[in-house]
């Protein structure tokens, strides 16, 4: 069973994720001037960066997980989502009535090939004994 913590690491994690797509989304549109950027200053900044980088992938890693659950906050109380949400619940509920009738129909389908099972029964042992009540008849004069 997950505790607590697990469970928000979790969580965490895929806002994390969200947060990487949206940030990817966000730096590509930027990519070009910012590599240009880049560029001018990579020589000077090399040593520093290399430095920072422990403290930066953390900073980094907390920003992620902000961004991905603001995004995944404005995706669940978007009007698309919610209405699918609700589209969900109502197919849901119509495919649970719709099982039930089907068993409610079975049931009553079971009974009446029962009852026309007997009917049949009953009609061949009549339809029998008319038979050979009719064939002792069969070459006695009145």
């Amino acid at each position: 069973m997950a505790t607590r913590n697990q469970s928000r690491d979790a969580r965490q994690a895929l806002y994390a994720v969200a947060g990487v797509a949206d940030l990817a989304v966000s730096t590509l549109r930027q990519l070009p001037e910012e590599a240009q950027k880049l560029r001018d200053r990579l020589p000077d900044e090399a040593n520093k960066l290399r430095s920072r980088l422990p403290e930066d992938a953390v900073r980094a890693y907390g920003n992620l997980v902000q961004r991905g659950e603001s995004l995944v906050s404005s995706i669940r109380g978007s009007r698309a989502t919610q209405e699918a949400s609700r589209a969900t619940r109502v197919a849901v509920s119509t495919g649970r009535a719709a099982r039930t009738r089907t068993r409610s129909n079975v049931r009553s389908t079971r009974s009446a090939a029962k009852g026309a099972t007997t009917t049949v029964r009953r009609a061949a042992s009549a339809d029998t004994k008319a038979a050979r009540d009719a064939a002792g008849k069969v070459g006695q004069d009145k």
